[in-house]
């Protein structure tokens, strides 16, 4: 990981930790903080089942994150860690009240500032000295379909690296159930993963199959989402499951991105292509327009609607467009970064010219404001010529 990305982490948990007892300026101005949820699941959520392979990069990589940013934020306040060793050996009853306080003062409220969800401490096994945690309005798995497995890894990391950070100990999380499936909350184990039972568990959580036919269903289900967001006339609500803060969207972002940048920007450009040939049926459906339109007219007021970035321009030229726009939601408030956290927003947008246009067109960043200084933004979109296959001293050679 780069300096740079560790410190942009670093930042944002110092600011989500801040927003507990205290307020912040707005990071964006005209946008505001607060994205629709169904937007974020398109961004990120979509992505695990795109590559399920990255279901393991997003757990471990925010485990590892908010353990360290945890066990700095505990160090702190001077919060006595030793209290939470060895739990078989107290009274459970004061056990869990000790992890009730701590939530109710801590966790719980960060939880619903960000807009994840209700978080409380359930249950603590005196034997196995296992929590459970349960989440309700989950804004990972809201409204999305059964797919046949429990899908809110990023929760799942952020308690274990919570709790490895308050045990001082690697502590492992599971879902052992899932709106997804119908209950009324999401469960999540935490344990030891010193306890190969336990660590079996999780492991197995961790391995997804995504069954045939069922990404088509969830791009079906986000589609459905985006058309009842957009309709809706209303400013967003800051109701828990309804909205995402844009700092634990960036958090999420960078977390896995930093794993990998070149392989991953690549994953997200390419689940972004895909997902726009489903974006481009509802802005034809709801914006009543088509063709070129699509792209100079239709997802301007689409991204200002879901309060995605505030595109101020799409310019036409002899060889493609630039496009214009400032406050995206990828790194707005952030103020150095060494890499592009926007490669699904250029996928999508490279996928919406290319059927809006009936012409094969490539985006690339002409100016980006970690490069330039600028507040502004520019893709640049090209008409990709298809070369000729035949050279020319063939054809006239072949001519003779």
């Amino acid at each position: 990981m780069s300096f740079l990305v560790k410190s942009a982490i670093t930042i944002l948990w110092e600011k989500m930790f801040h927003l507990i007892d205290n307020d912040l300026p707005p990071t964006r101005p005209n946008l505001g903080d607060y994205i629709n949820t169904v937007e974020t699941q398109k961004r990120l959520d979509y992505i695990l089942f795109y590559n399920t392979n990255m279901v393991r990069v997003e757990y471990l990589s925010t485990l590892n994150s908010t353990k360290e940013n945890v066990a700095e934020y505990n160090e702190k306040k001077k919060l006595n860690q030793t209290i939470f060793k060895n739990f078989s050996r107290r009274e459970p009853e004061k056990a869990i009240k000790l992890l009730q306080i701590l939530n109710r003062n801590i966790y719980a409220p960060l939880f619903r500032q960000m807009g994840q969800g209700y978080g409380a401490v359930r249950s603590l096994d005196p034997i196995s000295r296992c929590v459970t945690y349960e989440v309700r309005g989950c804004n990972e798995c809201l409204d999305l379909p059964n797919i046949g497995f429990n899908s809110c890894f990023y929760f799942s990391g952020m308690l274990a690296g919570i709790f490895s950070a308050l045990f001082q100990q690697s502590m492992g999380v599971y879902e052992s159930s899932c709106v997804t499936h119908g209950d009324q909350l999401c469960n999540y184990e935490i344990g030891y993963v010193k306890d190969v039972e336990f660590s079996d568990k999780v492991e197995d959580y961790l391995i997804v199959n995504v069954p045939p036919g069922s990404l088509h269903e969830i791009e079906s289900t986000l589609q459905r989402k985006i058309l009842e967001s957009l309709s809706n006339e209303g400013p967003i609500e800051k109701q828990i499951g309804s909205y995402v803060h844009i700092f634990i969207y960036q958090l999420r972002m960078l977390n896995t991105l930093s794993q990998n940048p070149e392989i991953y920007s690549e994953t997200y450009q390419k689940a972004g292509v895909r997902f726009s040939h489903h974006l481009v049926n509802t802005l034809r459906q709801f914006y009543n327009v088509d063709g070129e339109k699509l792209l100079t007219e239709a997802m301007p007021k689409y991204y200002k609607k879901q309060l995605l970035a505030n595109i101020h321009s799409v310019e036409k030229f002899d060889d493609g467009y630039l496009i214009t726009f400032s406050e995206p939601m990828d790194c707005s408030g952030i103020k150095e970064l060494d890499i592009k956290p926007c490669s699904f927003m250029k996928g999508e947008i490279e996928g919406i010219a290319n059927i809006a246009t009936g012409k094969t067109i490539k985006c690339e960043i002409n100016s980006c404001r970690f490069d330039s200084g600028e507040p502004l933004c520019q893709y640049r979109l090209f008409y990709e010529e298809k070369e000729d296959e035949t050279p020319e001293w063939l054809k006239e050679m072949q001519d003779q």
